[in-house]
């Protein structure tokens, strides 16, 4: 497989891995950062163990798209596995896989993220920018103040 296939990310994240592993995990939280500024989260579940199934409910102005999935490893607060599908208006996609790693780097976090594999370049295209997206939202929920929770 070819990495183009795959997106990967690196990213510095200022907080400790146990607030971005709960920042990533807590459905109160995905709420408040999954898909940016341009989706709302209109429900997020999570079974949050190996086997244990997730559902975000994500609105846009084409209307509810779910991304669903079970999670393969979780390891609190260093590393999430979970297989990824989107369904509705803003595209239908093979199930595909997501990494997430959380690496202590000073008084942050170094996230690494690898998801695909991606058969189609428009769709890793759109995963991208929806990943650039969710990045910059966490950002800017972590810069104000950091005693104020995820």
């Amino acid at each position: 497989m070819k990495v183009a296939e795959r997106l990967v990310f690196r990213r510095v994240m200022p907080a400790p891995p146990a607030r971005m592993f709960a920042l990533w995990t807590e459905p109160t939280s995905i709420r408040k950062w999954f898909g940016g500024e341009e989706v709302e989260v209109a429900g997020a579940v999570l079974d949050l163990q190996p086997g244990g199934a997730y559902s975000i409910t994500v609105r846009d102005a084409a209307g509810d798209s779910v991304i669903s999935g079970r999670f393969l490893v979780v390891e609190v607060p260093a590393r999430l596995v979970y297989t990824w599908k989107l369904e509705g208006p803003m595209g239908a996609t093979a199930e595909t896989t997501v990494t997430v790693e959380f690496r202590e780097l000073g008084a942050g976090t170094e996230l690494l993220l690898e998801h695909g594999p991606f058969p189609e370049p428009p769709i890793r295209a759109l995963h991208a920018q929806g990943w650039e997206n969710c990045f910059r939202r966490q950002h800017q929920l972590l810069q104000p103040a950091e005693a104020s929770g995820p």
